[in-house]
């Protein structure tokens, strides 16, 4: 019942890339998240995918990831290196962010966080909440079925929900 209402609040408050005012984030969501593409995976892993090639990253890394991901990942991206820390590009659940060592202040400018499950429930959302309000992080983009987090400097700091 959470994740109904959830999506309901997503829907009304959530927009397209004609209420995106960043050109950062307008042209990730036109030429990136929109894009038209073949790939037959999961949505969250699907965004991963395309996001690795948008922004020619090189490395990746899984947090309590499973072989199935990390295959499907490498089958779509054969040229991205998976590795155990200082990574381009961090995915996960959001449910497993508590549970790694991983630590968000350790990301660079550049890096690129996704989370799987921002609205599966009321604390994931929560959590998601109190990342966005931290100094360093940069752009958050709610999809609703995983957020994106940045840390670009140059960038204000803006959150966006869209659909997609």
């Amino acid at each position: 019942m959470y994740r109904l209402i959830s999506y309901l609040k997503f829907l009304f408050s959530a927009t397209n890339q004609h209420g995106v005012h960043s050109p950062f984030v307008y042209n990730y969501v036109t030429k990136c998240l929109y894009r038209k593409t073949k790939i037959k995976l999961p949505i969250s892993l699907k965004i991963l995918v395309k996001s690795l090639t948008y922004f020619e990253y090189n490395t990746l890394q899984l947090l309590k990831s499973d072989k199935t991901s990390e295959e499907k990942i490498k089958k779509n991206c054969p040229n991205i290196s998976i590795v155990d820390s200082h990574a381009d590009v961090v995915f996960g659940k959001m449910s497993v962010l508590d549970e790694t060592e991983f630590n968000v202040n350790k990301l660079s400018n550049d890096s690129m966080l996704l989370l799987d499950g921002i609205h599966k429930n009321r604390q994931n959302f929560e959590k998601w909440m109190q990342l966005k309000e931290l100094k360093h992080v940069r752009v958050t983009i709610d999809l609703f079925y995983c957020g994106l987090v940045f840390f670009r400097k140059e960038q204000e700091k803006e959150h966006f929900k869209i659909r997609i």
